[in-house]
């Protein structure tokens, strides 16, 4: 069967949202179907994924998350491209991530009469409020919610990365047509038996290693916070970007010396690094249902998991999980002064 992936986002980059449209892609390649994918001019191309771009945009240069006032145009060339692809290549299936690939699929489904997927990483307007872009219930969260609507339910069927979210879009859309495929490391490049990244780290210290996007709203301002009243046997490597805010908290909390920031460290090169860790912690709540793909990671480098007590990451860490208070900072201290090797 043949399909038009659509990857609305500078694809790759080395961040979680592109990893799950690598790995989907790579699957459905494997299980046999000829995938082609369509996405932005930006990011690099990966070994094995037939990709074809947009034209680069003048003074479009962002490929970190977040708003881009290029994005409407970006996306209404992407459609363009899109129906030329469908004309060219007779797709059988449009099979779309993140919510502005599901609608630009939305209108090749009804010009072109063909089945629409949509693999869903997260709500929208749950992402949104906890990034605190929108405040729930207002107007503006009111007319998400529709457009979030309208696109779940226009889908043909939907693939969830959890099933956290399959809860989410059950329990506010009423969907049926829903699937989980969670997102399952590679245990070719990860596992326990790779060698360790050269980094200069504190000798004699319990490493505690995060890798993943900088938000804070990723639990990043829980374990900031926390980080000033743990043991001085630790110290903190965190691995990812944009870095600049949690720089600036840490020089603030003057946590500075407690911490390793290593900027972005591209994906083929994360379980290097993920080995220099003694544990690994995530503190992401569920608010939004964006899957917790990098609990995977940890568990297949063979890293214990400091982590919120969420039912989500109880199912997938079961005796992996060391569990905290839901954003509880004092029991996440208590939980690390705890540790021993």
């Amino acid at each position: 069967m043949k399909l038009l992936m659509l990857a609305p986002t500078p694809f790759f980059s080395d961040r979680g949202c592109h990893i799950r449209v690598l790995n989907s892609y790579l699957n459905l390649q494997d299980i046999g179907h000829n995938v082609l994918l369509l996405t932005y001019p930006l990011g690099r191309d990966m070994d094995g994924v037939e990709t074809k771009r947009i034209s680069k945009v003048p003074g479009y240069h962002q490929t970190k998350p977040g708003f881009s006032f290029y994005k409407p145009f970006l996306d209404f060339l992407l459609l363009f491209k899109a129906i030329k692809e469908m004309l060219i290549g007779k797709y059988d299936v449009v099979y779309a991530h993140l919510y502005e690939g599901a609608f630009i699929g939305y209108f090749l489904k009804i010009i072109f009469r063909k089945k629409l997927i949509f693999d869903n990483q997260g709500s929208l307007t749950g992402e949104l409020t906890t990034q605190k872009t929108i405040k729930k219930n207002s107007l503006v969260f009111k007319i998400v919610y529709r457009l979030e609507k309208f696109i779940i339910q226009k889908s043909d069927e939907i693939i969830a990365s959890n099933e956290g979210l399959k809860k989410i879009l059950l329990d506010n859309f009423q969907v049926k047509n829903i699937v989980v495929e969670e997102d399952l490391p590679n245990d070719t490049l990860f596992n326990s038996q790779v060698q360790s990244a050269k980094l200069d780290l504190p000798k004699n210290k319990i490493v505690i290693t995060y890798l993943g996007g900088l938000q804070l709203y990723k639990g990043l301002d829980y374990l900031l916070n926390a980080i000033a009243s743990t043991d001085y046997r630790f110290h903190f490597l965190i691995m990812g970007y944009p870095e600049k805010d949690c720089q600036r908290i840490a020089k603030e909390l003057g946590i500075l010396n407690r911490i390793t920031f290593t900027g972005k460290i591209p994906y083929e090169q994360a379980p290097a690094y993920l080995k220099l860790g003694n544990i690994a912690i995530s503190l992401k709540t569920t608010d939004s249902g964006e899957a917790n793909a990098k609990l995977y990671n940890y568990i297949a480098m063979g890293l214990k998991v400091i982590c919120f007590d969420l039912p989500e990451n109880r199912r997938i860490l079961k005796d992996n999980g060391i569990y905290v208070r839901n954003k509880d900072t004092s029991d996440l201290v208590n939980k690390i002064n705890m540790l021993k090797l």
